[in-house]
């Protein structure tokens, strides 16, 4: 008898199992084409746990604790290329993770971090029926009944979201609209990565993770950005200094509503798109890649100062270096780096009026690589971000070409608001400090004690911490981060020795986010063979706002 139930209750818990297992797989069928976050959650893991396991099974066999750093290091070559292909074939936020982490040498081997450097942070465009859906929910009616015409085709299209020109009560304007699946897809790229960086046992990387997290849900919330967009505007249009020279759109919020931002349209082409076509003209070739992504490559400033140089990313640590690089390094010593530069300029200049008037092109464009004054444009794209750091309610860190435009007045346009930080009191007190010590302090080899002292003092005083504290170190970073390049930097072996007996702690994430909007306008300047000091230019409002704000200042 009790054999009998013993059998009748093993079928029913067979029948309940298999029930469950065919439930579970029609569930995790339906979910997987079905809901974009589970479709990518699989396929991020397809691609980690191979590499993943191969890790764990390294560190199994490994006998000590030195042999276990040998093995790593060997399986970082190996698998570098794999995790560059798995986040080009997930594409997303993964790529705008990865290229953070590619300057983050205390938290992702060097290996890796070379690998990551060649990613391209470029996006198809939704299919049309999904922005369609998405605006006609969040306005509140079909298309035709709001607009009188709608540009299909994207002005530009992001990893969150894409813009298009439409027409409304007789005037252009322009909706940005973000992708129905973001916030699933942002969530579940999150998840899988801080999951993985755990497994590991990267805990510096988790924690990066979790800050880059914060930062692109801030990203995600287009009411927040709606809200950058109008201070902005209010800022620039009000400011005497910068209201006949730069142009903000002015939100529309009768078309702000949900995933759509209304703005009105800034006629005129990305300053990316004009330096585009004067490095093509010069016989550069861009491969495709964005004009960020370029920046990126060529400013190559790991922040433990083993690859710093703007003209030179590769490892320092190589043992040989490219012609190119030993013949600027030793035309630079003998001119100097501005002589340099504008020996470089000048030629760069003339090949392309010579280009300019071989092709005689009949359509004339609003604004061109040769009618641009490139000089003016750049250092005010210096000074804008220096007002925005200590006068505006927020800094842009974002300030790519893809994101500044050349209006037909001879203003600049800025747009795209959606990566900004805000400041407290406190912070701009210490940036000011810092500005003020490294534009008084000289940068040279022959920097006094002093002056070192004063300079590393105001950076460790914005929370950044080194392992050891070395006075040195702890200058040069921010020497590197916003001054002006110097010819002495490039001596052999100068900067790998500077760096070789200390490294980066800690990095506070308003430190890392203005340090990013300097990294790329510097490059910016760089590219067009301009060597400006962004210390030397937001030096001057940091200045001015400690003198407004004389009593914050003196607590």
């Amino acid at each position: 008898m009790v054999k009998h139930h013993l059998r009748r209750a093993a079928k029913v818990l067979a029948r309940a199992t298999g029930v469950s297992l065919t439930a579970g797989a029609a569930a995790g069928f339906y979910f997987y084409h079905t809901e974009p976050g589970v479709e990518r959650a699989a396929r991020f893991w397809c691609h980690a746990v191979p590499i993943l396991a191969h890790y764990r099974l390294e560190k199994w066999r490994a006998q000590d604790e030195e042999d276990a750093e040998k093995r790593y290091a060997k399986l970082h070559e190996q698998h570098a290329p794999d995790v560059r292909r798995a986040i080009e074939d997930l594409r997303g936020m993964f790529v705008k993770v990865a290229q953070v982490f590619s300057v983050r040498p205390e938290a992702v081997p060097e290996a890796i971090r070379i690998e990551l450097r060649k990613l391209q942070d470029n996006a198809p465009p939704a299919k049309w029926d999904a922005v369609k859906m998405t605006i006609e929910r969040d306005l509140g009616g079909a298309l035709e009944d709001i607009f009188e015409r709608i540009d299909r085709e994207p002005l530009g299209a992001a990893s969150i979201g894409q813009a298009h020109l439409v027409q409304w009560h007789g005037q252009d304007v322009v909706l940005k609209v973000k992708y129905p699946d973001s916030d699933s897809m942002m969530k579940a790229d999150f998840w899988c990565l801080e999951t993985l960086l755990w497994l590991m046992g990267n805990h510096d990387a988790v924690k990066i993770a979790s800050l880059l997290r914060k930062q692109f849900e801030g990203e995600l919330d287009y009411s927040q950005e709606a809200r950058n967009l109008g201070e902005a505007y209010e800022a620039f249009s009000s400011s005497p200094e910068f209201s006949s020279r730069v142009a903000v759109p002015r939100p529309i919020p009768e078309l702000t509503h949900g995933n759509v931002i209304g703005m009105t349209y800034l006629p005129g082409p990305k300053l990316e798109t004009v330096l585009r076509a004067r490095l093509e003209a010069l016989g550069m070739n861009m491969k495709g890649r964005s004009f960020e992504d370029m920046l990126k490559m060529r400013q190559g400033q790991n922040l433990d100062g083993m690859e710093v140089s703007s003209f030179a990313p590769a490892p320092p640590s190589s043992l040989h270096e490219s012609w190119a690089l030993r013949c600027g390094r030793a035309l630079a010593s003998v001119f100097g780096m501005d002589a340099l530069l504008w020996v470089v300029r000048s030629c760069a200049d003339a090949r392309l009026r010579l280009h300019s008037l071989a092709s005689r092109s009949s359509v004339p464009e609003m604004a061109t690589p040769e009618t641009i004054d490139l000089a003016s444009a750049l250092q005010l794209l210096l000074d804008i971000h220096g007002f925005q750091l200590f006068f505006c309610p927020f800094i842009n860190c974002d300030p790519h070409p893809g994101n500044i435009l050349l209006l037909p007045d001879g203003r600049i346009g800025l747009i795209d608001f959606g990566q900004c930080k805000r400041l407290t009191d406190d912070q701009r007190i210490a940036f000011a400090e810092l500005f003020s010590a490294l534009t008084a302090a000289p940068a040279a080899l022959d920097a006094s004690h002093d002056a070192d002292e004063r300079i590393a003092s105001a950076f460790t005083a914005m929370g950044v911490l080194s392992r050891d504290s070395q006075r040195r170190f702890l200058a040069m970073m921010p020497r590197l981060m916003f001054s002006r390049l110097q010819p002495q930097w490039f001596e052999k072996g100068y900067l790998k020795e500077v760096f070789a007996g200390d490294r980066v702690e800690k990095f506070p994430p308003d430190v890392f986010m203005v340090y990013r909007a300097s990294m790329l306008l510097r490059g910016l300047c760089l590219t067009m063979q301009h060597n400006l000091s962004v210390a030397d230019a937001w030096g001057s409002y940091a200045t001015r706002w400690l003198q407004a704000n004389a009593l914050a200042a003196s607590k």
